[in-house]
Order: structure tokens, then sequence, then C-alpha cells
């Protein structure tokens, strides 16, 4: 399956105003990467989907986003995030699919 680009919750156009599309690859990490972003409950045709990021800080504060990932992750298969940085906008995250391995800034929306 094929997906259209994201950034930031909005959808990328080429230079002719055309929805850029993702590889199959590109498109399993998207759909982590909006797993573990969005908030849990907010999507009113899967209340499972996303993370529940809400009430994280303190101590620990990395161990509680993988926490919150590995749940939000748990549907899917040889996928998984592990936080490695906290930005001024959230999270810097560790995102594993099928042994590949990339790093995005997680932003929480909802």
């Amino acid at each position: 399956m094929r997906d259209v680009k994201t950034e930031y919750g909005d959808i990328v156009l080429d230079s002719a105003g055309r929805a850029e599309l993702l590889s199959e690859k590109d498109s399993e990490f998207q759909r982590a990467l909006i797993r573990i972003s969005a908030k849990r409950g907010s999507f009113i045709y899967d209340r499972q989907l996303g993370a529940d990021c809400e009430d994280i800080g303190g101590e620990l504060i990395l161990q509680q986003y993988d926490r919150a990932f590995c749940e939000a992750l748990a549907p899917c298969e040889n996928v998984s995030a592990q936080a490695i940085a906290v930005t001024d906008n959230g999270v810097r995250a560790e995102i594993n699919v099928n042994g590949e391995t990339r790093i995005r800034e997680v932003r929480h929306y909802g």
C-alpha cells in the first residue's frame, strides 16, 4: 500500500501541487510515526490508536516515552521505537521497522 507523505500533520505537495507519494518502506515508517505521535483516543475511528504521552515528565522521561511507544506500536509486527533525546517540540526517537532504523522527531498532536 502506498501512502501520501505528511510532515508535521500536513500533506506534502510537489512542485506541481500534487500530493507526494511514499514508497512501501517509507509508508511503514510514516505509519509508525503516526502511531507514536497521535494522542491515544483522539482518532474517532480507532480510539486505541496513538500514544499516551500526556502526563510524561519528571525523572526517567525517556523510559516513560519508551513505554508509551511500545504500547502504541504493539499491534504492529516488527516495529519498535525508542526515545533517545528530549527536544524543544517533543522527543527524538529511533524507529525500527523490519530491521531498518531511522531517527525522527516525535511531536504530539491531537
